[in-house]
């Protein structure tokens, strides 16, 4: 696994931890991009199925018996990653993909705490009141957003407000939303930028902020 060497902590546990309908991220051998599927089970010891990858007719003819996959999934707030190659490609009476169950499983902590610049289009509600913002500052635990000083609209927010956020994560085709505490207040012009914190978190907006977080994540 020479590809994943330095980059994620080796754990030599008892088995995968992996549920079935996890999204996982496979990078294939002879593909410079990687593709995502579903994970829909396995036999310990044999073999995982998942699967066949969006955007198979792009990687089609690198799915052939022995070709090498990098399988990289999260769980639980952790990347999990594994090397493994292709057993079969199964077309009919279903559509999936026969994987070699891996010898070694990696996983590494997804960085939480690590600021993320991003510009993400939103809104949130406070006071009764909703009005549009941008997140331009994200992580596992709050977000940093920004939005235009109407007074006609609603006044300041202030440090212990509580304001419901919206987002709309890259690829999804519905906005989630949680609920988030003001800690810091700042006036920038003729915007106010607002740091929040998570309360409450549901798995709703959990789920697409993680796998947000881990699609920009740099793990040179």
């Amino acid at each position: 696994m020479d590809e994943l060497e330095g980059i994620l902590e080796l754990n030599k546990s008892e088995g995968i931890y992996i549920d079935i309908g996890t999204q996982v991220y496979l990078e294939i051998t002879g593909v410079n991009y990687s593709v995502t599927s579903v994970f829909i089970g396995m036999l310990k010891d044999e073999f995982m199925i998942v699967t066949l990858p969006k955007r198979y007719k792009s990687v089609q003819n690198k799915l052939f018996t022995g070709n090498k996959i990098i399988v990289k999934y999260l769980f639980d707030g952790s990347v999990f990653a594994f090397q493994t190659s292709v057993i079969e490609t199964i077309t009919n009476p279903i559509k999936a993909l026969a994987l070699e169950y891996p010898k070694v499983v990696q996983q590494r902590e997804l960085r939480i705490e690590k600021r993320n610049f991003v510009v993400i289009p939103g809104r949130a509600e406070a006071k009764k009141i909703e009005f549009p913002i941008v997140v331009f500052d994200i992580s596992k635990n709050g977000l940093r957003f920004k939005y235009n000083d109407n007074k006609q609209s609603i006044s300041a927010l202030k440090e212990n407000d509580l304001v419901r956020v919206y987002c709309q994560f890259p690829g999804m085709s519905e906005e989630v939303g949680t609920l988030s505490i003001v800690r810091n207040v700042r006036r920038e012009k003729e915007q106010f930028s607002i740091g929040t914190e998570f309360q409450n978190i549901s798995k709703a907006f959990l789920t697409p902020l993680m796998h947000f977080l881990y699609s920009i994540e740099d793990f040179s």
